[in-house]
């Protein structure tokens, strides 16, 4: 066991264990006597001690107490009505199920699993590192094996693992803003915890692709049609396109207001309805659909679409198109669209980027545009006379009747 000693400064003692010397705090907050360890300098020990003073005459206590299963069920209870909690977060945080007796009880997921009952001042950068390679180690499930008839396990995605590590960023993030932690561990990383992610995927449908694609869809179901027609024409991602309603759209000024599903959860206060202008051929085809129901891309009955992702691939597979996914209709829109003459920044606009680095994917295709126009000079002295004569200066240049110009300069 280590000894406690005091120290001539008030509120400031050291304590001696098997590891050597290290100073801690004790002080009053919120009506109550608060003790903290802080670290093998006393300069440090001061500093922290005038920091908590400071806090507890501002009314600020932190709650040092409360573990990551507290965090992870208090951030639920914000998050449990978002697309991207009930797609995905509540696989890494946790989630609350029913009993047959009727009371909820608490399951825990990746996170949970791991940080569950660790005080949240007990996370460190080492730990968060440690939980990101397990998560690589851990194979996943993969397509179906008909012979083996089991799932064949995958190495789990540098994507993914991103994904769910910015999950817990954000929640750890949160419990600063509530006041149970001081400090993010994420913040020693900055970004380089995360694996680097390759987003210059460009696949967008050729045109033989496009006419094989449109001759299969002519025997598939209507809403696939009209769904592929109104990616392209949009660039809207999958899931705008499915929460999509009648009255989000004004066929008659030529545009339909949405909220991105992706940027719901993002630092913007709220979300925010994004103004989407119209080509004539999607009023047309707006025009030529039945209003069944309030939403726009919808079953016979008018019941919405949950996905549409086997359709698709189903699709894809007659046509003989092969790598290309339900969101390469987005790239696709941006493609033509530069390719036929748009600049990068009304791409920008088209795919609602926030970031132009985004944009600047489809760079080379603006670049293939500029290459074919700039063709257009060939042959602009075709026909003239080969003659040093027509090379003259602005200041010898005839004006009318063959009298010298006086106004030209050189």
């Amino acid at each position: 066991m280590g000894e406690y000693q005091k120290t001539i400064y008030p509120g400031i003692f050291k304590y001696i264990g098997k590891n050597g010397t290290v100073y801690g705090i004790d002080y009053y907050a919120g009506g109550k006597k608060h003790r903290e360890m802080v670290g093998e300098l006393l300069g440090e020990a001061k500093d922290k001690l005038k920091e908590r003073q400071d806090q507890a005459k501002q009314g600020i206590v932190l709650q040092k107490r409360n573990t990551f299963r507290k965090l992870a069920q208090e951030y639920v209870k914000l998050e449990a009505d978002t697309p991207s909690y009930k797609q995905s977060y509540k696989y890494y945080i946790g989630y609350w199920e029913k009993q047959e007796d009727g009371v909820e009880s608490w399951k825990d997921m990746s996170l949970t699993q791991y940080f569950g009952d660790l005080k949240l001042l007990q996370i460190t950068p080492k730990s968060i590192e440690e939980y990101k390679k397990r998560v690589k180690d851990t194979p996943v499930n993969g397509k179906w094996d008909k012979e083996k008839k089991a799932r064949i396990k995958k190495i789990r995605s540098d994507v993914a693992v991103n994904r769910e590590l910015e999950v817990l960023r954000h929640m750890l993030n949160k419990a600063i803003e509530w006041q149970w932690l001081e400090r993010n561990p994420f913040t020693v990383f900055k970004e380089s915890v995360f694996y680097g992610e390759d987003n210059s995927r460009s696949r967008y449908l050729e045109p033989d692709e496009m006419i094989h694609l449109f001759d299969v869809l002519e025997k598939s179901p209507s809403y696939l049609r009209n769904i592929i027609k109104g990616a392209i024409f949009t660039g809207l991602r999958k899931g705008d396109l499915l929460k999509l309603q009648w009255r989000d759209i004004d066929k008659g000024k030529g545009f339909l207001t949405y909220v991105e599903q992706k940027k719901r959860n993002s630092k913007d206060k709220g979300p925010k309805r994004v103004v989407k202008h119209l080509n004539g051929d999607m009023i047309e085809l707006l025009n030529e659909m039945p209003v069944v129901g309030e939403y726009v891309f919808c079953k016979s009955d008018g019941k919405p679409l949950k996905n549409v992702v086997r359709a698709f691939k189903t699709a894809l597979r007659r046509a003989g198109i092969t790598d290309f996914h339900f969101h390469d209709l987005r790239h696709t829109s941006a493609s033509y669209l530069l390719m036929r003459g748009a600049p990068l920044v009304s791409v920008q606009k088209h795919l609602n980027h926030k970031d132009f680095k985004m944009t600047q994917r489809y760079a080379h295709l603006a670049e293939q545009f500029q290459k074919e126009q700039v063709n257009k000079l060939d042959g602009l002295f075709d026909g003239m006379e080969n003659s040093s004569k027509k090379l003259v200066r602005n200041d010898q240049i005839e004006g009318v009747g063959g009298q010298p110009n006086v106004n030209a300069t050189a």
